[in-house]
């Protein structure tokens, strides 16, 4: 096994295809490009899906946080470069570093993944595995994610059933539908008059297909706390903060 793959870079291009209505990329599909670059450099360590599969475990992504100073923009390219910053037998902390077209850095996604048994959906042992996952020495100047408790009584409620479209492989739904339901919140003057410029999520209960949820948010234009549940239930919390573009 291959140990110097400490860090794992990937590039792209950013087509009109993959733009929102601001002509950059959308936060969904930004926050799945730092899921697949995760996957690709586990994949690469051989510590991902098939190896972890093979003692019935699994990755789990348990919280994310992104923080930018400005989004990829339309017909221009960008980087992705990825590392773990952290580990034990239980979790692994990994940072995604993105670069704009001059390759500067912009911005930086913390994920933690959690490691359990398909079975049982108990925390995995991962010590067999340690050693071939290798830390990088970069550190990520982001702070980690905030301890996000219930937002009480909301500002605002609404609901959504999941549909076909937003089920993943593993038949629930997908990480990202959530950041779009959270987005749908606004409209379009909103976001062409500000930017995404941090945003946090925890996940906390699987949703499945037809489950029909309840979206309640408090806070103000600038930030906002979100609580997507079923029956009760919490499936994850966000904080979503906003700057304006005109700053």
């Amino acid at each position: 096994m291959e140990k110097k793959l400490s860090e794992f870079r990937t590039d792209y291009f950013l087509s009109a295809a993959d733009c929102n209505a601001q002509q950059e990329i959308s936060l969904p599909l930004l926050v799945q490009g730092l899921l697949d670059i995760a996957t690709a450099h586990a994949n690469a360590l051989n510590v991902g899906y098939e190896r972890l599969l093979k003692d019935n475990n699994a990755w789990v992504l348990s919280r994310l946080s992104i923080e930018l100073s400005h989004f990829p923009s339309v017909n221009k390219s960008y980087s992705l470069t990825t590392w773990v910053e952290d580990l034990n037998r239980h979790y692994s902390e990994r940072i995604v570093e993105i670069r704009d077209e001059k390759d500067e850095v912009i911005g930086y996604g913390r994920l933690t993944w959690v490691a359990i048994n398909i079975t049982t959906r108990r925390p995995a042992d991962l010590t067999p595995l340690l050693d071939d996952i290798v830390p990088s020495r970069n550190r990520c100047p982001i702070e980690r994610a905030p301890r996000m408790g219930a937002i009480g009584t909301p500002d605002r409620v609404s609901t959504y059933q999941f549909r076909y479209s937003d089920i993943d492989f593993n038949r629930h739904v997908n990480s990202t539908k959530y950041i779009q339901l959270i987005l749908d919140r606004w409209g379009l003057d909103h976001f062409d008059h500000n930017q995404v410029c941090r945003f946090d999520i925890s996940y906390h209960a699987e949703a499945h297909f037809g489950d029909v949820v309840e979206v309640r948010s408090k806070g103000d234009d600038e930030i906002q706390d979100i609580e997507i549940a079923r029956d009760g239930a919490v499936c994850t919390r966000a904080r979503i903060k906003f700057t304006s573009r005109n700053k």
